[in-house]
């Protein structure tokens, strides 16, 4: 086996640290399709923390996300239609935007205040997403799951995983809590820039096939 990671299953293994972020804590997760799934503390065999969505609505269509930590319910988020999404944490109910602030298009940067300090989400070039405390002070960073070809020439699939310093493991819940809601966002602005994308070409096909003369 590659000397840079651990095997955790048969589909999936441990990126090594990244000696060069120094971390004192790291949450791998066992999927990163964020509405459903589970993350565990480097070094311990118990889930640490779990996701899970949920369908609500006359037909489904208000779905309801909950953070777990074992049987303590740390937040919820409840999407709505026309009106703002609610987040309920710390016994408090809260429109979602109103405590971690993104733009309306975009993902980033995406910003949630603790203790006095702003903690900013920003995307990493070389992928991923990195979180800041203050203008350049980086906390954390969060690795999505990344196929890789082996000197043996064997495909691995490395588990996404969230790297915390000291300054972040002392909000580690609200750490996680923002960084799942943020790839959740992620994911779902891709897969409208997708169908966008898909509903343009198709367009253009039947205009083509529209004109006189036009293709074959």
């Amino acid at each position: 086996m590659d000397s840079r990671v651990t095997l955790i299953g048969g589909d999936a293994e441990l990126a090594a640290p990244d000696p060069a972020f120094s971390a004192t804590t790291i949450l791998d997760f066992d999927r990163d399709v964020m509405i459903s799934t589970n993350a565990t503390v480097r070094g311990q065999s118990h889930i640490q923390y779990s996701v899970k969505t949920v369908r609500g609505g006359l037909v489904g269509m208000n779905p309801k996300t909950i953070f777990n930590q074992g049987e303590r319910i740390l937040a919820t988020v409840q999407r709505r239609d026309m009106v703002p999404d609610l987040l309920t944490l710390g016994g408090e109910t809260m429109s979602l935007g109103s405590w971690l602030k993104t733009p309306m298009f975009s993902s980033f940067p995406a910003s949630f205040s603790e203790g006095g300090e702003t903690y900013l989400w920003k995307e990493d070039p070389n992928g991923g997403i990195v979180l800041y405390k203050g203008s350049t002070n980086v906390i954390a960073r969060f690795y999505p799951s990344d196929l890789a070809l082996t000197h043996d020439r064997r495909r691995i699939t490395y588990c996404a995983h969230l790297d915390l310093r000291p300054e972040a493991d002392l909000i580690r819940e609200k750490v996680f809590i923002s960084c799942v809601l943020i790839v959740q966002k992620m994911r779902k602005n891709a897969k409208a820039k997708e169908r966008d994308l898909a509903s343009a070409s198709q367009g253009l096909m039947f205009s083509s096939m529209a004109v006189p003369g036009a293709g074959f």
